[in-house]
């Protein structure tokens, strides 16, 4: 089994897939360089987490907060706001309150942020949606949400 982050970042994945902008161009830990044919598309990565554990004496459960990042990127057009803003639009009621194949107790939008980027082959606009979701596992599972 696999580590229960890796099954959140999968299951937005799968949750995101056929959005009306980014159909099913969506990358998990994306690390290449995006060309023009993958735009506009989604790129879900699992970030920082916060780790606490309760009731060491009985083995402890862990309670975590992760941040699952969605960023949406499109190619810098006339109308680069409207189609980011769009993305957001698409984005948000997929994941707010989202259970993520059961493994997240909640998934709540804690951040947007909007930047441009001329490293590709041509400059794109990146919309970057943080959400922190709450999940438990016990220290001797953690392929297992609770």
């Amino acid at each position: 089994m696999s580590h229960v982050r890796r099954q959140i970042r999968e299951a937005a994945a799968t949750a995101l897939a056929g959005l009306a902008t980014t159909g099913s161009r969506v990358f998990q830990s994306r690390v290449y360089p995006l060309r023009d044919a993958d735009l506009p598309c989604l790129l879900i990565s699992t970030d920082d987490e916060q780790v606490q554990q309760e009731n060491m004496v009985a083995g402890g459960e862990l309670t975590r907060e992760l941040t699952l990042t969605v960023r949406g990127v499109a190619k810098a057009t006339a109308d680069l706001d409207d189609t980011l803003d769009g993305i957001a639009e698409q984005v948000e009621p997929v994941l707010n309150g989202a259970t993520l194949g059961g493994n997240v107790k909640t998934c709540r939008l804690t951040g947007i942020k909007v930047e441009m980027d001329d490293v590709l082959e041509k400059p794109v606009g990146i919309i970057t949606l943080e959400y922190r979701t709450l999940y438990f596992t016990t220290p001797a599972a953690p392929g297992t949400a609770l």
